[in-house]
């Protein structure tokens, strides 16, 4: 009789030990949405810049992300992308980590001098700071690789669900 109650006792820690660490390993996994604030530099000149994401995060490490972007909006010139990016992130602290960005956008670039619009490399790095585990902030550098290199300086927010 003792034997059977020990043996329920283990199976139930068991159990629960199993699903406690499902949900810990499930934490790490899906979607989130975000809006980034910063500064671009297009042919010499800055201009305020902002995006709107969204994203799946597979994994504590591996990320695939959406994004539209107004880039630039000054003297006459205007620059939006779409960007479909692969993130990859390497934890450097509990809450912090490095992150790295690779994938394509599609630029459109309408100036006095640049009527474009093509599928271009666009890649980047950062940092990534969890505050919980559905709040982040980040901040990262991207470039955009158009016949006119566009550079972006940014810092967002992340709501996951």
């Amino acid at each position: 009789m003792m034997t059977k109650r020990v043996a329920v006792l283990l199976a139930a820690a068991g159990l629960i030990t199993a699903t406690a660490a499902a949900a810990q390993q499930n934490a790490d996994r899906g979607f989130y949405a975000g809006a980034e604030l910063g500064s671009t530099r297009f042919a010499g000149d800055d201009d305020t810049a902002f995006k709107l994401l969204g994203g799946y995060q597979f994994n504590r490490n591996v990320a695939a992300e959406g994004a539209w972007s107004q880039l630039f909006d000054k003297n006459g010139a205007e620059i939006t992308a779409f960007e479909l990016v692969a993130i990859g992130a390497f934890p450097v602290a509990e809450k912090l980590a490095v992150t790295g960005k690779l994938g394509l956008a599609n630029a459109y670039i309408e100036s006095p001098a640049i009527d474009q619009e093509k599928v271009e490399l666009t890649y980047g790095v950062g940092v990534q700071y969890d505050f919980t585990r559905r709040i982040a902030v980040r901040g990262q550098w991207q470039r955009y690789d158009t016949e006119e290199k566009i550079d972006l300086l940014s810092i967002g927010a992340i709501v996951r669900f």
